[in-house]
């Protein structure tokens, strides 16, 4: 039986919230979405948010952290985030009392769990990526980064679920009338986002060290669909000779409703 439990509350430029359960511990990874659709999110999941035992941030940006004040304060949840990005949050103003805990990039422990933070590349004023282990298995997480390189890798390998971005589809993205090209430079940069395609070749590689499990997450709705990321990524690993039928499972992270993992 799996030690630890995922589901994605949503992912998206409208909010991010990722729930990680063990049977003694719930905890998330960021809080984009109010704090009363976190509770109703919570709710679908059977999970009470006076449950919730920490949060913990990737970086700064409202799509992550939209209501960690409010949710954090009511509930009574501890915080936990790197310096920098504690920093760049408590200059937009706290005005309720939360609980902050600077974790640098160092592993610690949390309860039953022990916690990897590693750095990943995103134009906020620092962004992490999370690899949480229990008791042999290992969960990561990684959105909100504009390339992957061998270090990140690294850090992914040997997970038994990956959540991963799949942000955009480049050549819709390079035709969307309605984005300024300021933009679309930025979500193409190195600090920006990952493509279909990036994320499909870093999911071939990671296949090939053992992932068995993907979760394809923040996807654009104006630049992306689930179904072609979803088929970028399969057609990768099959042209590879993967099994995306009985050996490898793909999903899809929606941002509208809860996907209970």
């Amino acid at each position: 039986m799996a030690k630890m439990r995922v589901s994605i509350l949503g992912s998206g430029s409208k909010g991010n919230c990722t729930l990680i359960e063990t049977d003694n511990t719930k905890i998330m990874i960021d809080c984009g979405f109010s704090a009363r659709e976190t509770v109703k999110r919570l709710q679908q999941l059977g999970v009470n948010p006076e449950e919730i035992n920490g949060i913990l941030l990737t970086h700064e940006h409202k799509d992550h952290t939209l209501g960690l004040e409010n949710f954090a304060s009511k509930f009574n949840v501890p915080v936990f985030a790197n310096s920098l990005t504690l920093q760049e949050y408590e200059r937009g103003g706290l005005t309720k009392h939360i609980e902050l805990n600077d974790i640098m990039t160092q592993d610690f422990y949390f309860r039953e769990l022990t916690i990897a933070p590693f750095d990943v590349s995103h134009d906020a004023k620092h962004c992490n990526g999370y690899s949480i282990y229990c008791e042999g298995e290992k969960f990561s997480l990684a959105t909100d980064l504009g390339f992957i390189d061998d270090k990140i890798i690294e850090s992914l390998q040997g997970s038994d679920t990956i959540v991963l971005e799949s942000n955009h589809d480049p050549q819709m993205l390079k035709n969307n009338p309605h984005y300024p090209q300021v933009l679309k430079e930025r979500i193409l940069g190195r600090r920006g986002h990952l493509s279909n395609t990036d994320c499909a070749n870093a999911i071939l590689n990671l296949a090939k060290s053992g992932t068995r499990n993907f979760i394809l997450a923040h996807l654009s709705k104006e630049n992306n669909t689930p179904l072609l990321a979803k088929s970028i990524t399969e057609t990768q690993l099959i042209n590879n000779g993967a099994d995306t039928t009985h050996d490898i499972t793909i999903n899809v992270a929606p941002q509208d409703f809860v996907f209970k993992g």
